[in-house]
């Protein structure tokens, strides 16, 4: 918003600084002086007119000429206005306005009025901007100058957007229109356009705006106005990426840029640059991205516009913290932090402080976090800056809380809820609500936790702040559970669930606090334990099943799935951007809050949320498919069971922070029991297992193996939930996901036994995956094979070309320099096997950047990514990751919370249109790969994946040799669905 509504009062701006003709005739060499310096001023140079405007000036006084002096000191008030120095902008414009009232000169003393408006405006003083633009508005009248009339109108309007009264704002902006074409003055038209422009994008209605920005556009290009045509390209291109348009953004971005270089027009030039890199960011590609915010930074640095590239650092930092990229994040933070000390940029460096607290927090470094916490507040109480001052002891008491210093907690959250309440922000009201409920909660006052969450709901329901809303129940459903209130505890649960699964929060992007995405899936969690703890064993599977189709939906979102329609587009931009808005206004303390704004966003959010709910309905009667996706819906747990055989189990985990839930469904039955261990002590007994098979040793991991399996299958082998069964289908959770469940070694009198030696092993990303899977097309292609040089694998060659040799009709295998990612994604949709025998690597800061490594091309590196494998369209029953860990994900010996959500290769593949994947788990051996694969081909061609996966793990246990061991064969494992 701040770039869209830059773009328009920069335009505005440049009119009202148009100065008219001096009123006599004056030294030709100052007039040729002061239009050149104008020039330069409205191309975005204005810093390099200074030094013309100061020549011109003088000229002028040397020769006596008051009116031309009049106009040079409202130019360079105009000029510093575009710099954002508004002392300097107010001084230099009031000694033009004394001139010209010694002169006498209305209409000149009227167009000097708009312009200190103008800066007030800027400054957000409405009171003063109002004032000075009625006393304008008075002198156009009483002058009939309906050029200024139409010009102060237009001007009125900015201020009634900013105070939110939008129905007198678009008044005053549709009177400047009318008043603008009637007296054909197109400049002045154009921009009035513009602005009406810009209020339909700040109600966030891009289809709206995009036609009076186009007709502002046709008006500037007739008029040859270079610099007004890129603020127009620049403001359509952000409304095209808000309604999803991204291909149609980025085309108009680039005739912006075209432009805003020709006319010189440097801050333009690195606006469009940075909105273009956000328009990279929806597609996924993260690369251009960067790039394009680099090349926006370096143009803002030379330029000199300091207040440009310190927000400019700060997004970049928010963007890099977004993709987990803290080390670059921080540096844009520091370095961001540098220039806002040296400009004197108080709130600047106040909310930075906060962000690097932030970074702190997430790195669980909580000392340093409170430090920076402590460092912002101290700055907030001395620039007198409440709200920035409870927003610091909030983020205080919850960082003293997760050290367990509650007694030091207390008053930091007391304090700021005084603070809070005596200026009127809401939001911040709640979340110091929430940070006592937190700190009574632990201190075992559950009562008291109770009274305040409550209360923090009470207020964040209104002000329209979903995440903190989701969060208070969540708190109150805790306290109430520990209490033994359970009946009440599920309520708040559900609550917080049902906001969760709400429009809002599909739409939303997760801004509160870093651990969002972990605290919402213990919600889940802690619905499942809950309802298990009171007998109600098929809710839980439900909400189980729940939480998989959540963790779904969370991958899609961060990776910014496209919409339908441009309808849906639409609105979900319009929601997103009123709930922002709404959020921002009522975290503002009493003096900032506009109580218009805030009730006209909730009126329009009111509507556009109906108005999605109305096109999704619609959607579940057109494509179920789609609406049951968006709505979460999980089939009935007899539809799953129905897709199950006889000798069928679906064995499904939830972890917890206290307990292990496990559910066992078979055709007829469902059965579920919770084994008491903590997830860390789960994760150390995964993480010390994977250690020790995933090397050539022998005997070290059967004890951990052994410990895991009591845990995981032993308990319901004892129930005699598996008597008769064959197959065990296992949808893991969290940590588990990294466990080789085939290799967990069974009690029993005949030695070491394994369990895939008694089972058909293979996993599933959701048991209602095996409803909801649809039937792919059927490719003309056998198999594609793909094994490029560079991975440096001695094997992988031949390998490739093995199991080309197995499927001789309709395959083509690529090794060399010819296994490129071009080629790839020419052919890959053609056929029913993909085999890329590469090497894997996992991006533990940004899974997104996890992929496999092919061979590079002029202008490739070749790394097939997995935002790029997101993108794709398979229409393969299996997909071969013959690679080294390619079956990791974002949880795994990282900071970031495993869950469900897995964004890595195997669920990426999944997405993109494969029936099941086969990927490892560790580094593998590529000479005995060569051989594994050799067999599981051959047998894949009389059995399904499944079982010729077992088939080729059974060949190597009964080798009896080196390849025996687990090492060899226990790192690949099966996701999907078996054909």
């Amino acid at each position: 918003m701040t770039i869209r509504f830059a773009g328009i009062s920069l335009a505005l701006a440049c009119l009202l600084s148009l100065a008219p003709a001096p009123l006599r005739a004056q030294t030709q060499t100052a007039d040729d002086i002061l239009a050149h310096a104008r020039q330069t001023s409205d191309q975005g140079d204005p810093r390099a007119a200074l030094p013309e405007f100061d020549r011109a000036l003088a000229l002028y006084r040397a020769q006596h000429d008051r009116h031309g002096e009049a106009q040079t000191l409202n130019a360079i008030g105009n000029a510093y206005e575009d710099l954002g120095d508004y002392t300097k902008a107010l001084d230099y414009l009031q000694r033009a306005l004394a001139i010209k009232q010694e002169l006498g000169d209305r209409l000149e003393i009227g167009k000097t009025l708009s312009n200190i408006g103008l800066v007030y405006w800027n400054q957000s003083d409405y009171p003063k901007a109002i004032d000075h633009f009625n006393q304008s508005l008075q002198i156009a009248r009483e002058g009939k100058d309906q050029k200024l009339e139409g010009s102060v109108l237009n001007n009125l309007g900015l201020v009634y957007d900013d105070l939110g009264e939008f129905t007198r704002a678009l008044d005053y902006h549709q009177q400047a229109i009318e008043i603008l074409h009637a007296i054909h003055f197109e400049s002045g038209e154009s921009d009035a356009l513009g602005n009406l422009g810009g209020w339909y994008q700040l109600l966030g209605r891009n289809s709206e705006a995009i036609p009076y920005y186009q007709q502002a556009l046709e008006i500037d290009e007739r008029l040859k106005l270079k610099g007004k045509e890129s603020e127009d390209l620049g403001n359509i291109a952000l409304c095209q990426t808000g309604l999803g348009q991204l291909d149609e953004a980025l085309h108009t971005y680039d005739r912006a840029l075209v432009l805003a270089r020709e006319t010189g027009a440097q801050k333009d030039e690195a606006d469009w640059h940075k909105d273009e890199g956000s328009a990279y960011l929806s597609l996924g590609k993260y690369d251009l991205a960067r790039e394009e915010y680099r090349q926006a930074l370096a143009i803002y640095e030379s330029a000199g516009l300091k207040q440009p590239l310190i927000e400019a650092l700060e997004d970049e930092g928010n963007l890099h913290e977004q993709l987990g990229d803290i080390a670059s994040a921080e540096k844009d933070f520091r370095r961001a932090l540098e220039l806002a000390r040296v400009t004197g940029h108080a709130r600047g460096v106040t909310n930075i402080l906060m962000a690097l607290g932030d970074l702190e927090w997430r790195r669980q470094r909580y000392e340093q976090a409170a430090a920076l916490y402590q460092e912002a507040g101290a700055r907030a109480k001395e620039a007198d800056d409440r709200g920035a001052m409870a927003s610091s002891l909030v983020a205080l008491a919850l960082t003293l809380r997760d050290q367990g210093q509650f007694d030091e907690a207390l008053p930091k959250a007391q304090q700021a809820l005084e603070i809070a309440r005596q200026t009127g922000a809401a939001l911040t009201e709640a979340q110091a609500q929430f940070a006592l409920g937190e700190i009574a909660r632990k201190q075992r006052d559950n009562s008291k936790a109770i009274e305040n969450y409550s209360a923090g709901i009470d207020i964040a329901h209104p002000a329209g702040n979903v995440e903190m809303e989701w969060q208070l129940a969540y708190g109150k459903g805790q306290a109430l559970e520990s209490l033994g209130q359970n009946d009440k505890a599920l309520a708040a649960y559900q609550q917080a669930v049902g906001i969760i699964e709400g429009v809002r929060d599909q739409l939303r992007e997760e801004r509160f606090q870093a651990g969002y995405i972990n605290d919402r899936y213990q919600v889940y969690v802690a619905v499942v334990h809950l309802l298990l703890k009171m007998g109600k064993t098929g809710q839980a599977f439900q909400f189980s099943e729940k939480l998989r189709a959540r963790s779904y939906l969370d991958l899609l979102d961060r990776n910014q799935a496209p919409a339908s329609s441009r309808a849906e587009a639409d609105l979900r931009e319009r929601i997103r951007h009123l709930q922002r808005a709404i959020e921002e206004e009522e975290s503002k303390s009493l003096p900032e809050k506009r109580s218009e704004k805030v009730k006209t966003f909730s009126t329009d959010l009111t509507a556009a949320e109906r108005e999605y709910q109305s096109l999704l309905d619609d959607l579940r009667s057109t494509r179920p498919e789609y609406a049951a996706a968006h709505s979460l819906a999980v089939p009935p747990t007899e539809e799953i069971q129905a897709q199950l055989d006889g000798h069928t189990a679906l064995i499904e985990y939830i972890v917890g922070e206290d307990a292990l839930s496990v559910f066992v469904l078979t055709r007829n039955e469902l059965h579920a029991q919770t084994v008491p261990v903590r997830a860390a002590d789960l994760q150390t007994k995964v993480e010390l297992f994977r250690a020790l098979i995933a090397r050539e040793s022998y005997r070290d991991w059967i004890k951990p193996g052994q410990n895991l399996d009591s845990l995981l299958i032993q308990p319901i082998m004892k129930a005699g939930w598996l008597s008769g069964i064959t197959q065990i289908m296992v949808v893991p959770n969290g940590v588990l996901h990294y466990l080789p469940f085939a290799a967990l070694p069974q009690p029993g009198p005949k030695g070491l036994h394994f369990l895939v030696q008694d089972y058909v092993v293979d996993y599933l990303p959701a048991a209602s995956a095996l409803v909801l899977a649809k039937d792919a097309q059927d490719p003309k292609g056998n198999l594609l094979a793909l094994a490029p040089s560079s991975s440096r694998l001695r094997f992988t060659p031949q390998e490739a070309r093995s199991v080309g040799s197995l499927y001789p009709n309709h395959s083509l295998v690529l090794v060399g320099q010819g296994a490129t990612k071009s080629a790839f994604r020419r052919q890959a949709d053609g056929y029913r096997i993909i085999h890329l025998a590469a090497h894997g690597f996992f991006d533990r800061l940004n899974p997104m950047f996890s992929g496999v490594e092919l061979e590079p091309e002029k202008h490739d590196d070749g790394r097939l990514e997995v935002h790029e494998i997101l993108r794709l369209r398979l229409h393969a029953r299996l997909v071969t990751l013959s690679a080294c860990e390619t079956a990791l994900g974002s949880g795994y010996f990282s900071d970031y919370p495993a869950g469900d959500d897995i964004v890595g290769l195997t669920r990426a593949f999944l997405y993109a249109g494969s029936s099941s994947v086969m990927a490892s788990l560790w580094e593998v051996n590529d000479r005995s790969t060569l051989q594994f694969m050799q067999n599981f081909y051959r047998d894949l061609q009389k059995a399904n994946e499944a079982a010729a996966l077992r088939q080729a793990q059974l060949a190597m246990v009964g080798s009896h040799g080196r390849l025996s061991q687990p090492y060899f064969w226990a790192p690949f494992v099966l996701v999907g669905i078996n054909k």
